[in-house]
C-alpha cells in the first residue's frame, strides 16, 4: 500500500469518533443502532465458537459489557470470594463479522465508551459522575474509559479471556479507548470478536492489579483492511501507531512489540531494516500495558508521521 493511503487508513476512523455524542444515553436504544447486550458472553475463546451476534462490515453497533467480576462485587461495597463456578472477565459475544475470512485484517473502530455509574478497584467502590471518579472529599480523578479486553478467536486451542496473547484478549492497554482503531489478524471465519473488562480509568502498568473496573456501553464499527499489518494486535490513533507484545517475561514482550514495529515501519515505508530500526529507536516510546498478569504486556508507539515521510 502507498504511504499516503496507509495514513488515510490510520486517520479516517478516529476522525469519525468526533462525530459521535460525548455521552451515550439510553436514547440511543431508538437511534437506529443495534445494541449487543452483555447477557450473551463467554470466558474462553476457541476456534469452533457459536456466534452470539452477527454484524456486517462497516456496521456501527452499541455493545454492552460487564465488569470483570459480575455478582462478586456490588455497588454497596460487597466483595465476595470467587468460586469455581464464578464468571470472571466475561466478554460480550462472540460477534461474527460477515465478510471476514481467516487471514483477513479486521479493524475495530472504537468510537465512544461510556462507563457505568460506579466502579471498583483494590477493594474500594468509586462513584462515577460528570466524567470524574470521586477519590476523596477533595480529589476527583478525570475518567479515561478504555476496554481492558478485546480480541478474536484463535485458529487452534483455547485462550482464557483473562490472558493477553497474539489474538488480543486481556491486553489492559489504556490506549484502547475512544478514537482508537484496534487491528487483528483473523484466525477463523467471522473472526469471533469479544470485548469487555472496561475500565473507567487505568494507568500504564495496571500496577494495582485492576483499573477502575466498571460496566460500560461502547459504540464500535467493524471494518476490513485490504492489507496485513501484523500477526499481533496493532493500535492506531491519529497521533501514533502501536504494536502490542505479550509474553511471560516483560522483556520478551517489550522486544516482541519493538520488533513488530520495526517490521511494520520497514514494510509500510519501504525503508531498509537498518533505517527502520533507527527510526523506531529515535522516535518510539516503549510502554508497559500491564505488569501484573502471568503474561505481561508491552507496546511500542511510533508517531504516525513516520509512516508518511
Amino acid at each position: 500500500m502507498e504511504r499516503s493511503k496507509f495514513i488515510v487508513t490510520l486517520i479516517g476512523a478516529p476522525l469519525f469518533a468526533g462525530l459521535m455524542p460525548k455521552v451515550i444515553s439510553s436514547d440511543l436504544q431508538t437511534s437506529g443502532l443495534r445494541r449487543l447486550k452483555a447477557d450473551k458472553f463467554f470466558t474462553v475463546w476457541k476456534p469452533d465458537m457459536k456466534e452470539a451476534y452477527k454484524v456486517a462490515l462497516n456496521e456501527v453497533v452499541i455493545i454492552e459489557t460487564s465488569h470483570g467480576m459480575p455478582g462478586l462485587v456490588t455497588r454497596d461495597g460487597v466483595f465476595r470470594e470467587a468460586s469455581p463456578d464464578s464468571v470472571i472477565n466475561p466478554q460480550t459475544g462472540p460477534v461474527f463479522v460477515e465478510g471476514i475470512e481467516p487471514g483477513d485484517t479486521l479493524a475495530i473502530d472504537i468510537l465512544d465508551i461510556q462507563p457505568g455509574e460506579w466502579a471498583y478497584c483494590s477493594g474500594r467502590i468509586f462513584e462515577l459522575k460528570d466524567g470524574y471518579a470521586k477519590f476523596s472529599d477533595k480529589l476527583r480523578l478525570p475518567l479515561e474509559p478504555m476496554l481492558g479486553c478485546i480480541g478474536v478467536a484463535p485458529a487452534e486451542g483455547t485462550v482464557d479471556t483473562r490472558a493477553p496473547g497474539e489474538t488480543g484478549g486481556n491486553i489492559d492497554c489504556r490506549e484502547i479507548k475512544a478514537g482508537s482503531t484496534v487491528i487483528f489478524k483473523a484466525r477463523v471465519k467471522g473472526a469471533m470478536v469479544g470485548m469487555g473488562d472496561a475500565h473507567a480509568l487505568q494507568g500504564d502498568g495496571e500496577v494495582t492489579g485492576q483499573g477502575l473496573e466498571t460496566d460500560a456501553i461502547s459504540i464500535v464499527r467493524f471494518r476490513k483492511l485490504n492489507e496485513s499489518l501484523s500477526d499481533r494486535p496493532v493500535i492506531m490513533r491519529q497521533e501514533f501507531i502501536a504494536t502490542v507484545g505479550a509474553e511471560k517475561d516483560l522483556e520478551d514482550a517489550a522486544w516482541q512489540a519493538t520488533e513488530d514495529m520495526i517490521k511494520l515501519v520497514q514494510i509500510k515505508t519501504g525503508r531498509t531494516q537498518q533505517d527502520a530500526r533507527l527510526l523506531v529507536g529515535l522516535t518510539g516510546k516503549l510502554r508497559i500495558n500491564q505488569i501484573v498478569d502471568p503474561t505481561k504486556g508491552a507496546r511500542m508507539e511510533v508517531p504516525s508521521w513516520v509512516f508518511g515521510v
